[in-house]
């Protein structure tokens, strides 16, 4: 490649030798930079490349981490992302124009004379200049590290006269040895004439004085495009290449890019020139914020000199305006600078004709501000840190003198302001200024001073804490001081202390972690109109939290509702999981949701300034995943800390094998060129994608060159050698970027190709990582040879696909259209995927976005050459005739099937009903849209204040489906619109009168009333404020009908309540069990019958007093039924021998019989029953000799054991009361059925006890349904009593006399031979 030197102005023949000041001036400075035709250098060796300071994570799971910021060498497209900051000022017109003859001549002949004091630099003077161009100094020598500008390129930038003198197109001029004859294959007057003749144009070409060759285009008809088009052909066929730098400002480096990099494209595909902005990392950081920077151009000459021509005049426009930060101003003077309400700034403004913005200054955090002055002396203050500075816009000698006047007020202010600084409680600071005190503003107009308050990255054990700081005039700040303090004292404070308890600490930091991370904090400021702070210590653990109100009871009020909450959550419902940071955006995106509904506990994800801090888990149930959710109060239960500890151990283990099942985590840097990096960035992105679902994504980080991995080891260990592979591959690829491959490609199609503003080349460019140029049915692909082949085969067969194409009008009517096209394009776009296929709706009818390029593949300017006005209700279907077949079939299917389905109908409803509508988490709605299968679109209700506003919710779907789901939430809306709501005023003492036990007044209330007997639903209709709330109004919803039932029969209990008495009866305690009944009966009616409420003292506490309450009237008649009920169960007492006691209760069956048959009850007045007589002990147990139960059934029976007790030998002496209780009648029945029993028992002296060896031979006994062991019964006149138990060996009791007990024995000998022989038989 050629190598030439570019000549200075001065030394090309025809130009004047005389230079003015300026010019040498100029000149002199531009000596080390001067133009040069060079080879194209390496595009790292351009600038030295340092280690950017900020880094950028390539990939994160966590929504709210920006995308990556990796800086690739600066393209056209990476170029357009940087923001252009609009500087407001005068718009300057060139002071040097590089395209005058009169100052550039190429051509021999006196040019007209240059007055000296006009030629400045191009745009605008460096710092230092007094405004009207010349250095104050004579010297524009600038500091290091900054870039100057260049005098005046050294060649002729080229322009042409016409016979007016008038310039009417582009000319450049060039040297001999820039353009030699080597440079074309052809000569240059037969490629002029044949660019002439494709373009229409009249390029010409002309030879001054030195052999300088000029080239220009001078028709006033042809238009500048066309013209712009030759020159660039004609570049094209010029075969040196060459490189140029050219100075720019700073500030018009963002406006040469442009929007997108949409700019610096354009002036690219006009001049066919590359061209490298510098990248903002690898420049110095400049003293002023508009210094120059270097913009690389290569190309061919023609190329270089039109970008130079493009890239100079946007310069021109943007070179007078500058924006500067002054790094010199101690943060403390900036509410001085600015004034009150920002006045002095603005009268700075606009006597300056300039833009300042002066940042707020009211809290630090990183340093704070100077200690106070002693001995009278002057504080010491300091530049303002980081980049929190005053910024200056405008034009460049007014913004200097702005800051010229700024300079001097400050050194007024270090001389005139003091600082006070004094300790108030942390909590009280937000009462003094900010969104809870005063206006920042309005504190410096009534002061004079400003308040500078601690920030919050501070702790509560550090210094200056609580510390605040005043700062203004010596006479006034004080006043301030005593100002701040009124304010910040104004509010009722309470200190609230968490448990101390050990362990505690950790604790309280996780309730005050808890109930900031659901907010609970900001609702019960809300609710109490309070403010409440919680600070944290250095060591991360909680404070004790301050609550401030200006009415003391909300303090009270805030104060119990917390500690209700803190009783609410002991240990026991927390705990916590020491966890490595890197785990906690797939813990927050993957694991805690899955946590929250299968083992109901909440994860809380310390922040990212906590990340040091452990994952908390709280338990909060099923409820926990309720929209609705309430934190919860009051102590739990044992059973619920039981729960507790079992969920959070059971998701507590959950996590842990999650992360147990990860690898070391670990880290490896690998350094890799910054030209690879973007590449990088897609390559590690898809592998990321590409990972098992259980797998942890790897970590990736940027700094310069140096590219950190970190995560699980085995997957880093992948990952790097994977880039590692991927880099080596790239460094060889890279070798190959000069290979050049063309072919031919239908021009008819190229549209197509490029895409809607060029994003499909785009995509195909990144898919094969090669460049794509497209131009007169030719496509130039440079790259890699491989890819560059890939990309040829692919890009070829669709040009064959696109040969194959059909285009079809549809008509649809533009009301399907928005849903054809799906949300956001969704459905449409679905199509355009499978199809492989253009479709194309009228632009009024299009809700996608505006860089959906699938939906529109074509670019503007094709459309508008090629296609016609498309209708309102036309829909273009264009691809490959197989694939627009079958897109337009979809079509007209969607069309069809929205056409059937394009019945609405609307329901109005009120905007309170809407809740009810959708149900808990959507259930109800759901259940309607499943059933009805129709769209129901319902309105949110959070968008109306009223709840009575009157909405519409939409129906759409077939006839039937509407007219279902209308029907369905019509009835909904009838049974809402005739509910009301009232409230009663009940005292709380009647409450539980109302609600009755487990609620059984209040559900049988509502049930007499019509409502429903669901508890949940008599919960709703019934609402009973909470015992700890204020106020007793009892809230009634419902249809109005049931609920004035509901308050009458509620006001008439009230009513009762409220006039009855309350009389005492003595009843002894014995007779206490009989007023009671079994199971309460007798209790139950007689409250019934009187309509009275009995209260009965418990047994054994000795109180004999019964209380009835009711009406004065029914509590007399329940009295007197009582009293009579209790003389009539005085009862008579009957003398029973001790010895037959038992055989007549027989084990209580005769006292049932007489209380069911007689009503009358038996109790002892008190003695004790005498003992039972025992059965003979275990026969088999005590090794008696038995048969065994293979034996035979006749000698088993003749084996028994039997043994008789004679009762009348009973040492039992004496007789036992039994007291009778009942009506007189049925008493003296009772009565004469014991004395028929003692007779009985006393005949009855004798008990047998039979043992068989054979517990199972016992059914013979019985009989079937007991009929053989109820004639034995009968014959014999005596008791039998066959074990239950048989398992437990107890004998069969037979109680009569002598002779009927051994009768009996042997009918029962005989019933078990006789079965054991039946049995037999059968087997």
């Amino acid at each position: 490649m050629a190598s030439t030197s570019a000549t200075p102005q001065s030394a090309l023949p025809g130009t004047n030798g005389g230079l003015s000041a300026a010019q040498k001036l100029m000149q002199k400075h531009d000596e080390a930079h001067q133009t040069t035709i060079e080879d194209v250098p390496d595009e790292e060796d351009l600038t030295p490349h340092p280690h950017p300071i900020s880094s950028s994570v390539i990939e994160s799971t966590d929504e709210n981490v920006d995308a990556p910021g990796w800086i690739a060498p600066m393209s056209t497209k990476a170029a357009g992302k940087q923001k252009a900051e609009i500087v407001p000022g005068k718009e300057n017109t060139p002071l040097l124009d590089t395209q005058s003859d009169e100052v550039f001549p190429g051509l021999g002949g006196a040019p007209k004379p240059v007055q000296a004091a006009s030629v400045t630099p191009i745009w605008g003077a460096k710092k230092g200049s007094n405004g009207n161009g010349a250095a104050t100094n004579g010297s524009s020598t600038p500091k290091s590290g900054t870039n100057t500008p260049p005098v005046a390129q050294a060649v002729p930038r080229g322009t042409s006269q016409s016979l007016a003198g008038q310039v009417s197109g582009p000319s450049y001029s060039f040297l001999p040895k820039d353009l030699p004859r080597s440079a074309t294959k052809k000569p240059l007057p037969d490629i002029l004439r044949d660019i002439n003749k494709k373009y229409r144009t009249n390029l010409t070409q002309t030879t001054g004085e030195g052999g300088v060759i000029k080239i220009s285009e001078l028709s006033a008809q042809t238009p500048d495009a066309r013209k712009r088009q030759a020159f660039k052909e004609l570049g094209n066929q010029i075969t040196t290449k060459a490189s140029s730098k050219l100075a720019i400002p700073r500030s018009a480096r963002a406006h040469i890019i442009g929007k997108q990099g949409s700019t610096i494209k354009s002036i690219q595909e006009m001049s066919g020139a590359r061209i490298q902005m510098p990248k903002m990392e690898d420049t110095p950081v400049p003293e002023d914020d508009d210094d120059y920077i270097n913009v690389v151009l290569e190309g061919n000459p023609i190329a270089i000199r039109m970008a130079e021509e493009a890239v100079s005049k946007i310069a021109n426009e943007r070179g007078a305006s500058v924006t500067v930060k002054v790094r010199d101003v101690p943060a403390e003077f900036y509410p001085h600078l600015a004034g009150p309400n920002n006045a002095l700034a603005d009268a700075l403004e606009q006597a300056h004709g300039v833009q300042i913005r002066i940042p707020p200054y009211q809290t630090w955090t990183s340093r704070p501000p100077p200690v106070a002055s002693v001995n009278s002396e002057a504080s010491v203050f300091l530049p303002a840190a980081g980049d929190n500075h005053i910024t200056l816009g405008g034009d460049r000698a007014a913004v200097q003198a702005a800051r010229a006047e700024i300079a001097r007020r400050c050194r007024e202010l270090e001389q005139e302001l003091t600082i006070l600084k004094d300790n108030i409680d942390r909590g009280r600071h937000q009462f003094i200024v900010g969104n809870r005190g005063l206006p920042v503003d309005q504190f410096f107009a009534e002061t004079g001073c400003s308040i500078v308050l601690p920030g919050q990255g501070l702790n509560a054990d550090d210094d200056d804490y609580e510390k605040i700081t005043i700062i203004g005039p010596a006479d006034k700040a004080q006043v301030a001081m005593d100002r701040a303090i009124d304010l910040a004292m104004g509010m009722q404070n309470s200190s609230l202390t968490l448990p101390s308890a050990p362990g505690a600490k950790e604790h309280a930091r996780n309730i005050t972690q808890y109930l900031r991370h659901c907010k609970e904090i900001e609702k019960i400021e809300k609710l109490y109109e309070s403010h409440i702070f919680t600070p944290f210590n250095s060591d991360g653990t909680a404070a004790p939290w301050q609550l401030y109100s200006r009415d003391g009871k909300n303090v009270i009020k805030a104060r119990s509702e917390i500690n209700r909450i803190l009783e609410a959550h002991p240990p026991t419902r927390m705990t916590t999981i020491p966890m490595d940071p890197f785990f906690h955006p797939q813990l927050k995106a993957r694991i805690a949701p899955k946590v929250k509904s299968d083992y109901g506990v909440n994860v809380v994800i310390p922040q990212a300034s906590e990340s040091a801090l452990p994952v908390l888990l709280v338990f909060e149930g099923d409820a926990g995943s309720d929209f609705d959710f309430q934190v919860p109060r009051g102590r739990p239960s044992p059973a619920e800390i039981k729960a507790f500890q079992q969920g959070l151990q059971e998701a507590r283990q959950h996590i842990l094998d999650i992360i147990s099942a990860q690898s070391q985590i670990t880290s490896t840097i690998i350094d890799v060129p910054r030209i690879f990096h973007e590449k990088l960035k897609r390559f590690i992105k898809e592998e990321q994608q590409n990972r098992a679902a259980d797998e942890f994504p790897v970590r990736v980080k940027a700094e310069g060159t140096r590219i950190t991995l970190f995560g699980p080891k085995p997957s880093v260990d992948s990952l790097v050698a994977k880039v590692e592979a991927f880099v080596e591959q790239a460094t060889e690829e890279e070798k190959e970027r000069g290979f050049t491959l063309s072919f031919d490609f239908p021009q008819k199609h190229a549209n197509q190709l490029i895409g809607r503003g060029g994003s499909y080349i785009s995509e195909l460019r990144e898919k094969f990582d090669v460049d794509i140029k497209v131009d007169d049915g030719k496509v130039e692909l440079k790259g890699p040879k491989a890819k560059a082949e890939i990309a040829k085969a692919h890009i070829s067969a669709l040009g064959k696909q696109w040969a194959d194409e059909a285009t079809y009008i549809l008509k649809i009517e533009p009301q399907y259209h928005s849903e054809i096209i799906g949300a956001k394009g969704a459905q449409i776009n679905k199509l355009i995927d499978r199809y492989k296929v253009q479709i194309h709706f009228p632009r009024s009818a299009r809700n996608v976005r505006d860089d959906q390029s699938n939906a529109d593949a074509t670019s503007e300017a094709g459309r508008r050459a090629t296609r016609r006005e498309q209708e309102p209700d036309e829909v273009i279907v264009k691809g490959p005739k197989k694939g627009a077949d079958g897109a337009r079939e979809e079509i007209l299917s969607l069309l069809q099937y929205y056409k059937d389905m394009s019945h609405t109908a609307s329901v109005s409803v009120q905007a309170g009903q809407i809740p009810s509508l959708i149900g808990t988490r959507g259930i109800a709605m759901d259940e309607i849209r499943q059933a009805t299968q129709a769209r129901i679109d319902i309105p949110n209700a959070r968008d109306f204040e009223d709840p009575s506003t009157r909405v519409e919710i939409q129906i759409k779907g077939s006839k039937a489906q509407v007219a279902q789901a209308k029907k369905l939430i019509e009835e909904k809306k009838e049974i809402f619109d005739n509910t009301v709501t009232k409230t009663l005023e009940v005292e709380k003492k009647y409450h539980g009168a109302l609600i009755g036990p487990q609620g059984s007044t209040i559900r049988e209330i509502v049930i007499k009333a019509g409502g429903s007997d669901n508890p949940k639903e008599t919960a709703r209709t019934v609402q009973f404020p909470k015992a700890e709330a204020d106020g007793n109004a009892i809230k009634i919803q419902g249809k109005a009908d049931i609920v004035n039932k509901i308050i009458a029969h509620m006001q008439q209990i009230v009513s009762e309540r409220e006039n009855q008495t309350t009389e005492t009866i003595d009843i002894p305690t014995d007779k206490h069990r009989s007023l009671i009944g079994r199971g309460g009966e007798t209790k139950k009616e007689l409250e019934s019958k009187f309509k009275v409420f009995i209260d009965i003292p418990r047994q054994g506490n000795g109180q004999t007093g019964v209380k009835i309450s009711g009406l004065p009237a029914d509590v007399t008649n329940a009295k007197a039924h009582i009293t009579d009920l209790v003389k009539e169960q005085e009862g008579e007492t009957l003398q029973v021998p001790r010895k037959a006691h038992h055989s007549i209760s027989d084990n209580g069956q005769f006292f049932r019989r007489l209380r069911n048959d007689h009503k009358v009850t038996v109790d002892h007045d008190g003695h004790k029953v005498p003992a039972k007589p025992t059965a003979p002990s275990n026969v088999r147990a005590n090794g008696a000799s038995l048969p065994l139960i293979t034996d035979d059934a006749a000698d088993a029976a003749g084996a028994h054991v039997f043994k008789v007790v004679d009762l009348s030998e009973n040492e039992l002496e004496g007789d036992i009361p039994w007291v009778l209780r009942g009506q007189p009648e049925a008493v003296a029945k009772a009565k004469a059925a014991i004395t028929a029993a003692i007779e009985q028992a006393l005949r009855n002296s004798t008990i047998g006890y039979l043992t068989l060896p054979d517990p199972r031979t016992y059914r013979y006994v019985i009989g079937q349904g007991g009929s053989k062991v109820n004639s034995i019964r009968k014959a014999t006149g005596c008791k039998i009593t066959v074990p239950r138990d048989q398992a437990k060996d107890e004998p069969i009791e037979i109680v009569g006399s002598a002779e009927g007990v051994e009768k009996a024995r042997d009918l029962i000998l005989q019933a078990v031979l006789e079965g054991g022989n039946a049995n037999g038989n059968r087997s």
